[in-house]
């Protein structure tokens, strides 16, 4: 069951939130505060004992969905085999970014592809038919 609290912050860092919720994929300021007390916990942890793996691991926005993309076409099985790649790799957003375009490369040539074919298709059927 949730529990209802009280937090006291300053206008001026009321509004430093307010402008982060805006720009991020929060609902509200529970969410928002929901989720940094758990990062800050976790980091906290962390720093304490540098040798545990975290459980979560927090990407930046676009880089979450340049791997989800990766993921629904096959570039990737799953996100722990993506992350561990990446780790290994040392890739940055950038390079996904890349990775993400020579896809949609091969798809647009394969498009291509496919309409050149097509039309040949067409071109031996009026042939053909005289």
């Amino acid at each position: 069951m949730d529990k209802k609290i009280s937090l006291r912050v300053s206008e001026e860092d009321l509004d430093v939130i307010d402008s982060f919720i805006s720009r991020h994929d929060f609902p509200n300021r529970s969410a928002f505060i929901r989720e940094a007390a758990i990062d800050y916990i976790e980091r906290a942890n962390i720093r304490k004992n540098q040798t545990e793996i975290p459980t979560k691991v927090s990407l930046p926005k676009k880089t979450e969905n340049l791997v989800h993309y990766l993921i629904a076409i096959g570039h990737y099985e799953s996100w722990d085999a993506a992350i561990r790649d990446l780790v290994k790799k040392g890739i940055l957003s950038e390079d996904l970014a890349n990775i993400k375009k020579q896809y949609e490369v091969i798809g647009d040539i394969s498009g291509h592809i496919e309409s050149i074919i097509e039309v040949q298709k067409q071109k031996e059927r009026e042939y053909m038919t005289k």
